[in-house]
């Protein structure tokens, strides 16, 4: 396979991904407020890497067009063709190298090592998980939800943190699910929140609906797992967290704004978006209208 071969970053080097590749990504978290998973978006020229590995769990998502790729893994070579939409799993600390033969459009998802491990004692009773390496699989949620973490990543929004560590925590879980060697405990969360419970957090979203909240800090407002919560969470109002503060945050911009006191774009920040264009886009899809037709009704 031809291509200039890319700089040799080392193995087990910490930080792997940003000097894989000769240019900088597309689109990256770098920077932003996200726990437990970043993402990078590449546009890559047919190439192949020096021997690598990283110090996260690796997840490749191939949003172009069709290309055959190749990996080296203790010397053993795999090949295959990457279609649009394929999936590619790369397990923590594995030694390998990465050739592909043309132009190349991909996503790549990271998850550390401290995510993996604490969903892995609720599901399979142990922190010391094992999982399997997939140069080419299919898996229509691991892609759709690459998508909406990009599309989360080019919004900004400010939801978007409790949006990322919601969609991190399942994508753990799914992973550990599917692909770990050890087989998954089956675990039924029934019956949802106990009410004292759904109203502390109810009472907690309300009290900081104006700041970034935190997945991870109203789970342990509740002394219990991220996992854990949004289950049960789901189960109680039949909406995720961060689809409950969307939500709140329309139906305050609602009173604000029939109240008449501030501008729409003040309503905005004092309902905890960033931007007057989050609270349109969300106020319309919620209530039908745009803020502008809500405050002249």
């Amino acid at each position: 396979m031809s291509g200039k071969k890319l700089p040799d970053i080392g193995i087990n080097s910490e930080n792997a991904l940003p000097q894989l590749f000769i240019k900088p990504p597309k689109l990256s978290s770098s920077g932003k407020m996200w726990s437990g998973i970043s993402l990078e978006q590449h546009y890559l020229p047919p190439g192949e890497t020096s021997e690598y590995s990283l110090k996260q769990f690796a997840i490749t998502i191939n949003l172009g067009q069709t290309f055959q790729i190749e990996r080296i893994v203790d010397r053993h070579l795999e090949k295959g063709l990457m279609f649009t939409g394929a999936v590619g799993l790369c397990p923590i600390d594995t030694p390998q190298i990465i050739r592909w033969n043309r132009d190349a459009n991909i996503l790549m998802l990271s998850l550390e090592d401290e995510l993996l491990s604490s969903h892995a004692v609720e599901l399979l009773d142990t922190d010391q998980y094992e999982m399997s390496l997939h140069l080419i699989t299919q898996d229509a949620l691991i892609y759709q939800m690459g998508l909406k973490l990009q599309e989360q990543l080019r919004t900004n929004d400010s939801d978007s943190r409790l949006y990322v560590e919601s969609a991190a925590t399942f994508l753990a879980v799914h992973l550990l699910q599917n692909y770990s060697i050890q087989k998954a405990l089956v675990r039924e969360y029934a019956g949802g929140l106990p009410k004292q419970q759904l109203r502390k957090v109810i009472d907690y979203i309300d009290a900081h609906l104006t700041q970034d909240i935190s997945l991870d800090a109203i789970a342990n407002h509740l002394n219990i797992s991220r996992y854990h919560f949004c289950r049960l969470f789901k189960q109680s109002t039949g909406l995720s967290p961060h689809q409950y503060v969307i939500q709140q945050r329309v139906e305050r911009a609602k009173q604000l704004l029939k109240r008449g006191k501030l501008s729409i774009a003040e309503t905005a920040i004092a309902c905890g978006f960033n931007h007057q264009s989050h609270l349109h886009r969300h106020f319309k899809r919620l209530t039908g209208v745009t803020p502008g037709t809500f405050l002249n009704s």
